[in-house]
């Protein structure tokens, strides 16, 4: 239960959602979890370059690719949400991390242009430390 909190806590931070809706299901918490399971299981190809054929055969990469898509897809959803939200100049009480980045770098003071794949990549960094 403590990890469920810290979870939400986090996931509110980072994306203003929860990762664990109340139902017991979340988009964005199934596909974490499916994240960490893949990045814990072992990779043959990597040890054995000669045998990357079998991460194919075993549906580790398919599976991969299959969860990389799905989570591009909703945090390309997720920043569009705050792109919209930023254009349309509501100034929000509650921010989060991704509309802090957002404005920061709408205001020029980010040192360096951050593209899309950029921000998702930094989502996520913070979702994987969130489970």
């Amino acid at each position: 239960m403590l990890m469920a909190a810290t979870n939400n806590i986090v996931s509110r931070c980072v994306i203003s959602r929860k990762a664990k809706e109340e139902n017991g299901s979340s988009k964005f918490g199934e596909s974490s979890r499916r994240v960490m399971v893949l990045f814990t299981n072992l990779c043959i190809g990597d040890m054995i370059p000669c045998l990357k054929w079998l991460d194919v055969i075993t549906g580790f990469i398919p599976r991969l690719k299959a969860t990389a898509a799905e989570l591009d897809a909703f945090f390309d959803q997720v920043i569009e949400e705050h792109h919209k939200a930023l254009k349309g100049d509501h100034e929000a009480d509650k921010k989060d991390f991704i509309s802090i980045i957002l404005e920061l770098q709408k205001d020029g003071l980010v040192e360096m242009e951050l593209a899309q794949d950029n921000i998702k990549a930094i989502l996520l960094v913070c979702q994987q430390l969130c489970f």
